[in-house]
């Protein structure tokens, strides 16, 4: 197959949707399909792998940025007479699209609780663009397939857009065993002798480029409330790191949390963790809750996280109602930390079990099946 592969960026420098975009080409390409990106920027090195055709966007403002790409990536993609387009976001000319981002039009629901705010938001060009553009993509009767990465966001098309259910496909998102595994576990007291934590040390590890909307604030708060005034909080990734520095200071746990940045080897700080934190406001479904549990750590996160489809209550992780419950996390940390060491060694096992399930392979063979539907529609038209 000839496939057009849809995204802003392709890049493994920044969130797991341009690394999953990565993958997914280099997959693509392995099992011996055609293979072109069409986006806005590739990183340096990745450049000679796959080919690249670079759409212009206008900068003016964000609304403008939002639209002149997916109208440029949509003239792109009538241009390259491909055999599939899959867009891995919002953008026109797409045979299929999957719901990488946060459903705009329920983040906005979700993020702004005052419902004065909520209803001014609303009226914000930039979220008003990206509304628009969902409705107009999602609509589209040359769009054949709509990929979720969760039960959540399924429903949420559903709701929001009025999308009928045989056009929605569910695929979960898949980690690369080869890399992210229980073995990382061997080099725990290593990474936490460089981080200046003891064997004995409780560590709760948080990965996120977004400290607000993944509930870091909330995990803050909860570190103060715990019974062990030892366990310490790893944060990884980039942020606003003083400000949130302040915000530990301000619940007297600053000396507890260490900001490590972005790390290329994030798995060997996941092996060094007692439990994966990600109690997010709202996410399709993030990359860092599986590879956590591949490298045999439980997550907590929230029910209204496409990922909870993987979380077994008090097998393989625990759920929470929302980013602001602040006392179910602080419950969960500390019934978490009084397992004993036999029961922690099975929620680890269940966790490598459960990412055996999730492959970037099965992931890849089911998105094959998808284009395959549409390539069938496609010769029937």
């Amino acid at each position: 197959m000839k496939i057009a592969l849809v995204k802003r960026r392709y890049s493994l420098k920044h969130g797991g949707s341009e690394r999953y975009c990565v993958n997914l080409a280099r997959r693509l390409k392995t099992v011996g399909h055609d293979v072109t990106v069409i986006g806005e920027r590739i990183d340096e090195e990745l450049a000679s792998e796959v080919d690249f055709v670079p759409v212009r966007v206008s900068r003016l403002t964000s609304s403008t940025r939002n639209r002149s790409f997916a109208e440029n990536c949509g003239k792109a993609a009538r241009q390259g007479r491909f055999d599939v387009v899959y867009g891995l976001g919002r953008a026109f000319g797409l045979d299929a699209v999957r719901v990488t981002e946060r459903l705009q039009s329920h983040w906005v629901n979700v993020y702004y609780r005052n419902w004065a705010n909520r209803s001014l938001q609303r009226m914000n060009p930039r979220h008003r663009t990206l509304i628009g553009l969902e409705r107009t993509i999602y609509r589209s009767s040359s769009v054949r397939r709509i990929v979720t990465q969760s039960r959540l966001d399924r429903k949420l098309v559903v709701e929001h857009y009025g999308i009928p259910e045989e056009k929605i496909r569910t695929i979960y998102n898949g980690v690369d065993t080869n890399v992210f595994h229980p073995d990382v576990r061997d080099a725990s007291s290593e990474v936490r002798e460089s981080l200046g934590v003891s064997a004995d040390e409780p560590l709760f590890v948080f990965a996120s480029m977004d400290f607000e909307g993944k509930g870091l604030r909330s995990i803050l708060d909860a570190l103060s409330r715990i019974r062990d005034k030892d366990a310490k909080l790893l944060v990884l990734g980039i942020g606003p790191e003083r400000k949130f520095a302040r915000i530990a200071h301000s619940h007297g746990v600053g000396h507890r949390v260490i900001f490590a940045g972005r790390r290329n080897d994030i798995q060997k700080y996941y092996g060094a963790g007692d439990l994966f934190l990600l109690p997010t406001a709202y996410e399709p479904f993030p990359n860092v809750n599986l590879e956590a549990m591949a490298c045999g750590l439980p997550a907590m996160t929230t029910v209204t996280n496409g990922g909870a489809d993987v979380i077994e209550e008090g097998r393989n992780g625990y759920l929470i109602s929302s980013v602001h419950a602040v006392d179910e996390i602080a419950d969960h940390l500390d019934g978490h930390l009084r397992l004993s060491s036999s029961r922690r060694d099975e929620m680890a096992a269940a966790c490598w079990s459960t990412a055996q399930s999730l492959t970037v392979e099965e992931n890849v063979r089911k998105t094959l099946d998808v284009f395959e539907e549409i390539l069938l529609e496609k010769n029937r038209v």
